[in-house]
Formats: structure tokens, sequence, C-alpha cells
């Protein structure tokens, strides 16, 4: 083995041994916490293809294609259902962040509100949540929203 290639297996298990420390202690772990870890969450489309959510523990994290956090609530048969998480709001939980840099556009799910403090974007505008379970989109529900100041 070379160097180079010493060097690829050992950050490749350190790799696999983090993600697993983070799908352990997934449901203690707040929306800000596992967007910051995000690098280590395996997307939806390459968990589904390795293993069915059957076999997944509830509380197993992932990504969408859209970049969303998601936790399984229930587990399912993804062979049979294989859509993305958005379109299975029964089946998974949508985790948000507080921090701006980790926004994305506002999904509209009253199983996965926004909490007091955390962020999406609408129409190009990041915005922070005012009211704890929040499922207005900012645009249609000033009230519940602020917009986030570029530093």
């Amino acid at each position: 083995m070379t160097g180079a290639e010493l060097i690829y297996e050992t950050l490749k298990r350190y790799g696999k041994i983090i993600a697993q420390q983070i799908q352990d202690k997934a449901e203690s772990m707040t929306g800000t916490e596992l967007y910051a870890e995000a690098d280590y969450i395996p997307s939806f489309q390459a968990a589904a293809a390795k293993r069915n959510m059957l076999e997944r523990p509830v509380g197993f994290v992932c990504k969408s294609t859209a970049g969303r956090v998601v936790k399984l609530l229930q587990k399912y048969d993804s062979t049979v259902f294989t859509a993305e998480p958005e379109d299975l709001p029964a089946q998974w939980g949508f985790v948000w962040s507080k921090e701006p840099q980790h926004a994305l556009p506002f999904v509209a799910l009253s199983t996965s509100p926004y909490m007091k403090d955390e962020c999406c974007t609408d129409d190009g505008t990041v915005y922070r949540s005012t009211i704890d379970n929040n499922v207005w989109k900012p645009s249609e529900y000033s009230q519940g929203w602020e917009a986030v100041k570029n530093s």
C-alpha cells in the first residue's frame, strides 16, 4: 500500500467512525448541531440504496436530495415508497438550523414546524422564526418571521 493509499484508507475509516457517532447521538442533537455535521450524514438516496428503511432504526438521519436533514420517524418499505422525504412527511421528521448559512427554502410541514430562531429562505431572503411551531411561509405571515441581516 502506498503512502497516499494509506492516508486515504485512514481518512475513510475516520469518516465512518464520525458518521456512526452522529447516528448514535442524533436523537439528542438539535437541527443546528446536525447541520454542522452534515458532511458526515449520508444522502437519502445512498442510504436507501444500501439498506431498506424497514431495517433502519427510528431516529436514523440522512439528507434529502434538496439538502434537508431528516430523521426517520416511522419505518417503511423504501423499495415500495421510493419518494424523497419531502413527499413522505409521515415517515420523516425535518430538522432546521438556527444558523443562517444553513437556511434552506421554506417547507410547510405541520409535522415539522420551525421553532423560534430557526431559519429558512423565502424568495432569496433568509428569515428567522420569531415564534415556536411556525408553519407559515415568511412571505405569507410576516408576523412570524424576521429577515436576517447580512453581516
